[in-house]
């Protein structure tokens, strides 16, 4: 599988780097900016340029923000390719998991559901984890 990381400014070259301190160096990891001045079209250019090379591939494209120009511009390749699946809401524990999902027991379009422990589980919040670990401790 394939993955390329998009969102607004520089955020998925970080992430690619955050991502390469943790767990390594992954090959089939891409990154595609969008910069102030970029259309949809210079958006999917960028897309297909990193798709193109790898001669129809599975790709899975991690976009920043639901409906923002990466999303908007890789589904508009997904409705066009059947090789590409898109999903929103770029983020470290998203893509590490992502990353170690074993593809060959499913297809790409059951990506999305082997995330259901990642999608409830990676936002967390400090005080509403305190007051529950307390009343256990006060039962």
């Amino acid at each position: 599988m394939n993955f390329i990381l998009s969102g607004h400014g520089k955020i998925a070259c970080e992430m690619k780097n955050s991502i390469e301190m943790i767990a390594g160096i992954y090959p089939n990891l891409y990154t595609v900016t969008f910069e102030p001045g970029d259309s949809i079209e210079k958006l999917q250019d960028k897309y297909l340029q990193i798709i193109n090379q790898s001669k129809n591939q599975p790709f899975i494209i991690i976009t920043d923000i639901f409906s923002g120009s990466p999303y908007n511009a890789a589904t508009i390749l997904a409705m066009q390719l059947s090789n590409i699946e898109v999903i929103s809401g770029l983020s470290l524990p998203l893509c590490l998991e992502l990353l170690n999902l074993d593809f060959s027991l499913f297809n790409i379009e059951n990506a999305f559901e082997q995330l259901n422990d990642v999608k409830m589980d990676f936002i967390k919040s400090y005080k509403s984890l305190s007051k529950h670990v307390s009343t256990e401790e006060e039962l």
